[in-house]
Formats: C-alpha cells, sequence, structure tokens
C-alpha cells in the first residue's frame, strides 16, 4: 500500500526555536481520504522528542520545544507491520513570534503571544497588533508594545459571529506575521421542534408534521426552510457525511480543500468533536483576505455581481471589427411564438431586457445595418459567472458505495432481469465460415464511441455526420435519409414496422448511451451528431428490451479528433441558446385519500417528499402534509433554514412506517 502524504502544521504558522508551539499533522491516503498514523519526532542526532498518533480523519497535533542548531523529522507509521517512512518538519525559525490560541472554554477565547529571546532583543519596546476577524469584518483588535516576552488576552467569544474567525499578529509597519484560526460557538441556533411527535406510521397513510421555530431566546420567529423525507431503508442516511447549512455557510465555506465528513463537526457536539474542529482549522483554515485594503479600511470589492435580471446582450460589428450604431436587431424564438427587437446604441452594443422565454430557448437573433446590409457579425456578451474549481484532495469515487444498491430504482432491475430471460430464451447458430474473394475494399465508417447494445455499426441503416451538413434542425435531414418508411413526426421517428399489438410505433433515441422515449430530435443540434445508427427491424433493437417497440435510434456525438465540417452561419445571423427563466416543477407526492389511489405495490419512492419554501408565520409555525410511501423502514426528516437575523436551524427527526 502507497505511503499516504503527510503534512505538518505549527501553530500560527512558524516554529521558533526556544518556544513551545503546537504543531497539528495531516496525512492523506492516495485516494483522498484521511488515514490514521503514528509516528515519533527525532533531532538531527537521533534523539526522540515525542511521540504523536492522529486523532480523527488522519489529523491530530501534538507539542514539543525546537532547540537552535536542531533539524526534526517524523518517523511514520500508518499500522502494525507497516515500514516506517520519513517526512521532515519544518525548519525553525531563528528569531520570531509563536500566536496560540485555546478555544477550549465555553465563554471565552484565550490568545497567547510569545517572542523568543532573540527577537526580543532585536525588538524590545516595539509595537505590534493583534487584530480578528470574520467576514472581512474586524471584531477584535489589540495594540501592544514588546516589553514582555508574552503578551495574554482572554477574549468574550460574545464579540464575534458564529463561525471560523481569523486571528492575525501584525509588526508595527503592518506585516502580517502569524495567523490562527479558530470557531466560535456563540449557541445562537434557531429551537426547531416538532409539536406532535409520532413514532409509527402505516405506509400511505397521511402525515401531519407541525413545525415550531424558536429564537435562542425562546421567542417564535420568521425564518425560511426546507424539508426533506427519505426513507433510509433505501436511501443511506449519513449525518456526518452530509454537507448540511452548518456545514457549508459556516466551515466549508471559508476552508481551503476538500473537508472529510463536514457533518460530524455540528452532529451531537461535545468536546471532543469541538476539539477535532479546532485541529481542521490548524491545517486547513488560511487567509481568504487581502490586508491592504482592511488596513486602510477600504471596502471589498464585489469580483462577481449578483445576476439580478436575465437580460441578453451583446454588440455588433462589421467583419473589420468596427461597430455598427444604430443597427436593428431582432430576436426571434419561433418554438414559444416570440419575436421582439431592438436598436444598438452609438457603440454597437445592444441589449433585451428581460426576455420572456423559457430556459434553454433556442432564439435566433437577426442585424442590419441602417442601409439594410447584413453584413455584420453578432456577438453576444459572456455572464460574470465565477468560475468553478475542482477541489485537488476531492475525492467521488467510491463514496457512495454502500448507497448505490439502494438507488437503483427497483423497476430498472426487474427490466434487465426481462431483458436477460429474453435472451436465454433465443437460439444460438453455430459457427458458419463463409469463403470467397475481395471485390472491392469499402471504407467503414468510424463509429469507435458508438454505444449500440449490438455492436458498433450492426444496424440497419447508418447515417453519418457528413450526411447532416447545412442541417437546421435533425429532423430535417432524417426526413430524407431514413429508409424503411421511417418518419418524422413533430420530432419523433416513426416506425411503420411497429411489432406487438401494444407497442409504441415511436423510435427511442439513446444518445451516447442514455436512453429515452421522450426526445425531441429538434432539441438536439445537428453539428454535434457524429454519427445515428438506424434500429428499425425486431433482431437489431430486441436487445434494448420488451418495452421497445418501435426502435432506437443511437446517436453518438462528436468526442473531437476529427475536422468536421462546419457551416458557418449567414451574414447578420446568429443561433443562440438562451438561458431564460425556469419552468418550475414541484416535487410529487401521491396523495392517498381515496380507496381507489390506494395501491401501493408500485410506490417504491426512496424520497418521501422534498420542499424549498417553507415558510414560518409571526408565531415561528407552520404546518408540513404528505403521504408515506409504500415500503416500510425508517423515515427520515431533515428540515434546515435561516432566519432574518442569519440564525441557523436544523432538525433530525425519525419516525417508523410499519
Amino acid at each position: 500500500m502507497a505511503n499516504p502524504d503527510v503534512q505538518f502544521f505549527p501553530e500560527g504558522g512558524e516554529l521558533v526555536n526556544g518556544l513551545r508551539g503546537k504543531v497539528a499533522v495531516k496525512s492523506i491516503a492516495p485516494n483522498g481520504m484521511g488515514r490514521d498514523i503514528n509516528g515519533t519526532i527525532v533531532d538531527n542526532e537521533g534523539n526522540v522528542i515525542v511521540d504523536f498518533a492522529t486523532q480523527h480523519l488522519g489529523m491530530g497535533a501534538f507539542a514539543f520545544t525546537p532547540q537552535s542548531g536542531k533539524t526534526y523529522l517524523a518517523r511514520i507509521k500508518t499500522g502494525i507491520g507497516e515500514t516506517a517512512f520519513e517526512v521532515d518538519l519544518p525548519k525553525a525559525k531563528a528569531a520570531g513570534f509563536t500566536m496560540g490560541i485555546n478555544n477550549s472554554r465555553p465563554d471565552s477565547i484565550f490568545l497567547k503571544v510569545a517572542a523568543n529571546e532573540a527577537l526580543f532583543q532585536q525588538k524590545q519596546h516595539s509595537a505590534f497588533y493583534v487584530i480578528a476577524q470574520s467576514g472581512g469584518n474586524i471584531y477584535y483588535t489589540a495594540q501592544s508594545t514588546l516589553e514582555d516576552q508574552v503578551f495574554t488576552a482572554a477574549i468574550d467569544k460574545k464579540r464575534f459571529p458564529t463561525g471560523i474567525v481569523q486571528f492575525t499578529l501584525f509588526a508595527g509597519d503592518g506585516e502580517p506575521l502569524n495567523e490562527r484560526s479558530a470557531f466560535i460557538e456563540n449557541n445562537d441556533t434557531l429551537q426547531l421542534k416538532i409539536d406532535n411527535p409520532v413514532k409509527t406510521f402505516a405506509p400511505g397513510q397521511k402525515v401531519t408534521l407541525n413545525l415550531d421555530v424558536k429564537n435562542p431566546a425562546g421567542q417564535p420567529v420568521m425564518g425560511a426552510f426546507s424539508a426533506a423525507v427519505t426513507n433510509e431503508s433505501m436511501l443511506l442516511g449519513d449525518e456526518a457525511s452530509d454537507l448540511e447549512i452548518f456545514s457549508s455557510l459556516l466551515l466549508t465555506s471559508d476552508l481551503k480543500g476538500y473537508v472529510e465528513k463536514p457533518g460530524y463537526y455540528f452532529t451531537n457536539t461535545n468536546d471532543q468533536t469541538r476539539a477535532d474542529l479546532d485541529v481542521l482549522l490548524l491545517t486547513q483554515g488560511y487567509q481568504r483576505f487581502e490586508w491592504k485594503p482592511i488596513w486602510s479600511n477600504t471596502p471589498a470589492q464585489i469580483a462577481y455581481q449578483p445576476e439580478t435580471t436575465l437580460d441578453l446582450a451583446g454588440s455588433i460589428k462589421t467583419y473589420a471589427g468596427k461597430p455598427v450604431p444604430y443597427a436593428k436587431i431582432s430576436l426571434i424564438a419561433a418554438k414559444d411564438n416570440y419575436i421582439t427587437d431592438t436598436v444598438t446604441n452609438a457603440e454597437g452594443n445592444f441589449i433585451f431586457k428581460n426576455p420572456e422565454l423559457p430556459d434553454s430557448a433556442r432564439v435566433l437573433l437577426s442585424a442590419k445595418k441602417t442601409n439594410n446590409n447584413n453584413n455584420v457579425n453578432i456577438s453576444i456578451n459572456k455572464p460574470g459567472y465565477a468560475p468553478v474549481i475542482k477541489e485537488k484532495q476531492a475525492i467521488y469515487i467510491n463514496t457512495i458505495t454502500a448507497e448505490l444498491p439502494a438507488m437503483v430504482k427497483p423497476d430498472s432491475i426487474q427490466k434487465r432481469r426481462q431483458q436477460i430471460a429474453d435472451l436465454r430464451s433465443r437460439r444460438m447458430l453455430k459457427e458458419v465460415t463463409v469463403k470467397g474473394h475481395t471485390v472491392f475494399k469499402r471504407v467503414e465508417p468510424d463509429l469507435s464511441n458508438s454505444t449500440n447494445l449490438n455492436g458498433a455499426g450492426h444496424a440497419d441503416q447508418i447515417i453519418m455526420s457528413e450526411d447532416l451538413i447545412g442541417c437546421v434542425k435533425l429532423s430535417d435531414c432524417l426526413t430524407f435519409t431514413l429508409r424503411g418508411g421511417i418518419s418524422i413526426r413533430n420530432g419523433k421517428a416513426i416506425n411503420p414496422h411497429t411489432h406487438g399489438m401494444h407497442q409504441s410505433p415511436i423510435m427511442a433515441v439513446s444518445i451516447d448511451g442514455a436512453i429515452s422515449n421522450n426526445v425531441n430530435l429538434d432539441d438536439i443540434d445537428p453539428n454535434i451528431v457524429h454519427s445515428v445508427e438506424v434500429l428499425s427491424s425486431v433482431s437489431t433493437y430486441s436487445v434494448y428490451g420488451y418495452d421497445i417497440g418501435g426502435g432506437v435510434l443511437v446517436i453518438t456525438t462528436k468526442h473531437g479528433g476529427k475536422d468536421y465540417a462546419t457551416t458557418e452561419p449567414a451574414p447578420g445571423n446568429l443561433t443562440y441558446i438562451y438561458n431564460g427563466f425556469y419552468k418550475a416543477h414541484e416535487f410529487y407526492s401521491p396523495k392517498y385519500d381515496s380507496p381507489q389511489s390506494k395501491s401501493l405495490a408500485a410506490d417504491l419512492r426512496g424520497t418521501i417528499f422534498w420542499s424549498p419554501d417553507i415558510i414560518t408565520g409571526n408565531d415561528g409555525k407552520t404546518t408540513l402534509n404528505y403521504y408515506n410511501g409504500g415500503t416500510k423502514g425508517t423515515y427520515r426528516v431533515v428540515i434546515e433554514g435561516i432566519n432574518d437575523d442569519g440564525n441557523l436551524g436544523r432538525l433530525v427527526y425519525r419516525y417508523k412506517v410499519e
């Protein structure tokens, strides 16, 4: 087994000769998850200084006093019988400060700043500052001079908001010297309670939960909440791994790197979880703010402005790159029966204010100069979204292994079993060798990326990208290229040779392996299609299962690596996919309120109920209504949200369905 990656983090940022300091250790296995280790710190003469071991998810801490002229390393073992390996500790400074935090007290936080003898002799009587900030706002400042080698302060936690607070030590000229993060817990969370708890329900039974929300002072509050109800027998819950509202808003958003099991630090909190959280901040806490603007009291500039409208803006230029002023530009969305127009300003810029179009609407932009010449180029302004950065330590494989069997839909399992049974009922023919000679050499199409279950190229007809050049809509080209009487109606391919009295003639569509009966061919850009394999006979499409009656269009999209022919848009025209208003879909939860509707055999839902917009009144109360699923088990209700004062609240409630 490969050795884990082990790093050491001195508290405050530096080891200093002659000063006892805490050192955090973080061990990460090759799969990106924490791995526990134990080891020994030794100096360059082989003397054992201290033993250590990680305490939670590969993280731990120890303390020692580095000495002048010595270097240190860790001899590490990952388990019994494992070969030890060595990692160097950071080199200690000859002169410097250490800054330590004791966060074990419930009401105050203890700060200690120490200078070693070498620094004290150099900087005696010089000024230094300690500043504590959270979210870019300063909540504590202290100024002192180096009259003694140790400075201490007990700071009331109530002066800070709940969350991560950054303590930074500055020299008199504003240079940051040391830094330490700590988590402040002020017990200011909302109190959520179910007023009518019931521990046992029946399948399909209506459930009414009365939610009561109060602030820490016991007063009812208005707030916005979400609720999710799941059957833990089908969807396994792990509160330690959940990225819930507390860990998301108060922890992971302020930390660098992947945080393993963030919910652990906010579930059943005790002295141990608080100590583990403190070690996490020693290893992954870091400064997110530039100090120069804070020193100068300059408000922070927002890098990415909030999106307040759905405007469509851009510019019109000649092909030589010159702006075209006062050009007329039209926006046409034929499918949505929408048309509007506007005129560019003196700089050639245009804007359509909040077009009333749905999300992913295909629009045509058409522009002309004032002399009706359309030899212009249209460009769309890119939205100023923040970039999405993948965490280097984030590991997504092997994280849902336990949940995967429960998440597979029962109907999918039954469908696959039926497919296997159908295959077993067929007769396998013996291999036949055909002898002959080649009359001509045919160039086979490149179907290396095909997901055809019969095998690439085993189809009744193959249509390649070269056959689709010049298509505005995919259905236009398919209308003229599909053989065997197959027609296109309302974006669907219709196979007249359907087998089976009750089977639909509509052909299913498989796009890179994802199959559906509800794909509109006009929603597929023909320019991204590499090939279409037509499975129209029962011998070719039966491998997809008994419920595929009309056949399958196996579409493989372009994956790059080839110089595909493309069509340039006509001058003065541009086709664009507009991200308009989302068509909201209400989460479907069956209602078993009549004898005819109480057929529970098919109700195998894992997610029973979900609502993102639960609002409590001024009395702090609201009601949730839903019906249980058809399966027995332990049902888990999770409610979380926030009030107008920014206080967070979360409730996990469980009951049995028997």
